[in-house]
């Protein structure tokens, strides 16, 4: 901090004047041109409070002019299945345990990067999120599909010695990770972990305009709110599971964990990647019955073959007497074939 009180103390004592802090501010955001306009927001608004603790005021005529908010502008989409199969395919076993959190629960990626182990039930695939960490400071409660469950589980085997091989080759002499945290990792180093996988997959597409990324650990959520309702799943369970409080979840809807949880096991495999949906018992009967079908017409085909391979086989043996008698005696085969044809018996019609 005294290096930073240092550069503070020296900016300052510049002499420069409100207009060259305007200017600088406008740089400055001009500058951070590759994040998200909202990020670009909360930036300047931090600057104007340093300068405003420091007795710098600058007119709001003049910070008007610098803009930095608005709607983000880059256009995304939700990945596909394909795409996050392929993802997957390229990602170690904490980027993997990580998506599939992000992508079955609708967790905000900073709110899974805040989890501690004591947050998570394994075995019920259930996850608490402490007021402290969500964005609405409300606690909530949601849930990893049974695919995420295995891979987390797996993940949970191997956390103790993946920080020790990260802390050996972290260069911060006091820096101290948190042991009890689910994913022990900063939300940047995340982020460009997920970003050099998307180019390994060749799926590093780009907004023509702003140069960002269009996919991102972002739309895992995305995906959530799109998919979950395609499995069954209500609305209304969706947005609580989400933490998306509005007027009627608050004043109407009243639905408990287990109410919670029981839609969402209905709906879940609609969020799967790696594998597909069980057969219903419905389907099932289904599938039984056709099997049924297939295996008369197969029997009653079967039979047709062998009538008929019996009858082919009962001409060869007369065709082959026929040769016979007609070596020894033509007159005796000849009367034989009237005999046949007179009777309408398969046969040979001339000799």
């Amino acid at each position: 901090m005294e290096f930073y009180d240092h550069l503070s103390l020296e900016y300052l004592n510049s002499e420069r004047d409100l207009y060259d802090f305007g200017d600088d501010l406008r740089d400055f955001i001009r500058a951070s041109s590759d994040l998200s306009p909202k990020t670009r927001g909360i930036y300047k608004s931090v600057v104007l409070s340093w300068l405003g603790e420091n007795h710098v005021y600058l007119p709001a005529q003049m910070t008007r002019r610098v803009k930095a908010g608005g709607r983000a502008q880059t256009r995304d989409r939700i990945p596909t299945v394909e795409e996050l199969r392929r993802i997957l395919s390229h990602a170690d076993l904490a980027m993997k345990a990580l998506i599939l959190t992000l992508s079955s629960s609708g967790m905000r990626p900073g709110e899974a990067l805040a989890i501690t182990w004591d947050n998570v039930d394994l075995d019920r695939g259930h996850v608490f999120i402490p007021a402290e960490i969500t964005k609405t400071k409300e606690a909530r409660d949601v849930f990893v599909s049974t695919e995420c469950m295995e891979v987390l589980s797996e993940w949970r085997g191997y956390h103790s010695q993946y920080i020790a091989k990260v802390d050996a080759f972290t260069w911060q002499e006091d820096f101290v990770r948190n042991p009890d945290l689910v994913f022990p990792a900063t939300y940047d180093s995340t982020r460009s972990k997920f970003a050099r996988i998307l180019e390994r997959t060749g799926l590093d597409e780009r907004d023509p305009t702003t140069g960002r990324r269009i996919l991102h650990l972002h739309g895992m959520r995305k995906y959530f709110r799109t998919r979950l309702p395609q499995g069954g799943c209500p609305l209304d369970v969706v947005e609580l599971l989400l933490g998306h409080d509005g007027y009627l979840t608050d004043s109407y809807v009243r639905l408990t964990p287990d109410d919670l949880e029981s839609a969402y096991r209905q709906a879940e495999h609609a969020l799967w990647i790696a594998r597909t949906r069980p057969i219903g018992e419905e389907q099932l009967k289904h599938l039984e019955q056709t099997n049924l079908e297939l295996q008369a017409n197969y029997d009653d085909l079967r039979r047709q073959v062998a009538a008929q391979n019996a009858a082919q086989a009962n001409l060869d043996m007369v065709l082959a007497e026929l040769r016979t008698i007609l070596v020894q005696d033509p007159a005796r085969a000849i009367e034989a074939i009237r005999l046949m044809q007179a009777n309408q018996t398969p046969g040979p019609t001339s000799t």
